[in-house]
């Protein structure tokens, strides 16, 4: 039985709230997630926004992306080991419930982003 494809704001938020369970047992990314819960609430909904942005174009993410990494940097330097995880765990949650086009995209934006982050952070590219 093939797998669907993510149409909806429910299915990105089913996937960044499956990828942030897996991030939260993974021991080298839980500690760089460790936040007040309201705050990981707010992070949750900018990055479900976001994703919902790219795949459905509903201005619904207002940027800022790249000033919180840089933050979290500096409490928590992400290597790319951290890189490699993330997107590690992205891929496989993606692939174990979506696949199609937008399933795709998905994983190749993010791809494209860690890679940008790591090289802003830290001068080196990424592998999937």
């Amino acid at each position: 039985m093939a797998l669907p494809d993510i149409t909806s704001r429910g299915d990105i938020q089913y996937l960044v709230e499956t990828f942030y369970k897996h991030v939260h047992s993974d021991p080298l990314l839980a500690p760089v997630f460790v936040m007040p819960e309201e705050q990981f609430q707010r992070h949750l909904t900018r990055t479900i926004n976001f994703w919902e942005n790219w795949l459905f174009q509903t201005g619904a993410y207002d940027g800022g992306m790249m000033w919180v990494h840089l933050e979290k940097h500096q409490e928590h330097p992400m290597t790319k080991d951290h890189f490699e995880h993330w997107l590690a765990w992205w891929f496989h949650t993606v692939n174990s419930h979506f696949s199609g086009e937008k399933a795709d995209f998905v994983k190749e934006k993010a791809l494209e982003i860690g890679n940008i982050m790591l090289i802003r952070l830290n001068r080196q590219p990424s592998t999937p």
